[in-house]
């Protein structure tokens, strides 16, 4: 991709990417913005969207929608868009831009920290596709519950019995199955036209990582006493 470098109005560099873009013409220079936060070419601050509403994150650094992110890139691309926001790099003073440029900073590092996880990032690939919420389908794959029962209950016992080796095994058995499941959301993640069964196949996957993330909590935590 081609880099393209401005000031900003505060006398930062800000480099954004010439990638995919919402296409948006700067207010004030007339230019395209290629990033919907802020213009590359003036430094002019983009409208801070209306209640209820957000940018999307894939646009907001100049990023194809999809499960594979350079987080190398995405960082570069984060620390360029936010010397272009930072209240503290705007020459306007008033309290209005400051403002502005506080609530468009806050929406970068929501989008910042979506993308660069894992699981937040296709929680929100799979709210973008029209996916159930959290909320609105607690379902699991088949046997978790029980295997998840079982696991808590030998970690308790050996942390009972104060036995590291065995715990230190229950750790490699829950971070393998985390694993497993990470790699399961990644190529479901993939499909590139997911039916709606493959949604909530989706869905499922995204609800049985917090019972692993839970497990490897406790079982760190019992290795750990």
């Amino acid at each position: 991709m081609i880099e393209s470098r401005a000031q900003t109005a505060g006398g930062t560099d800000l480099s954004v990417s010439e990638g995919p873009s919402t296409a948006v013409v700067c207010d004030h220079c007339g230019k395209h913005m290629y990033s919907p936060l802020c213009c590359a070419s003036c430094g002019a601050l983009n409208p801070i969207p209306p209640e209820g509403l957000s940018f999307n994150y894939f646009e907001v650094f100049g990023l194809p929608v999809g499960y594979e992110v350079d987080t190398a890139a995405l960082h570069k691309r984060y620390l360029s868009l936010s010397r272009g926001v930072h209240p503290d790099a705007r020459e306007e003073r008033s309290e209005d831009v400051r403002r502005q440029a506080l609530a468009l900073s806050a929406e970068l590092n929501r989008a910042y920290d979506t993308l660069r996880d894992p699981v937040a990032r296709a929680e929100y690939l799979l709210t973008l596709a029209g996916g159930p919420l959290p909320a609105e389908d607690k379902s699991v794959p088949p046997r978790l519950l029980g295997e998840v029962m079982t696991l808590r209950e030998e970690i308790e016992e050996a942390a009972a019995r104060k036995d590291a080796a065995a715990l230190t095994r229950l750790r490699e058995t829950v971070t393998a199955r985390r694993q497993a499941v990470l790699e399961e959301i990644a190529a479901l993640c993939r499909e590139t036209q997911p039916d709606p069964a493959a949604r909530q196949q989706r869905r499922k996957q995204l609800n049985a990582i917090k019972y692993w993330n839970n497990l490897l909590e406790q079982v760190t935590t019992a290795l750990a006493g």
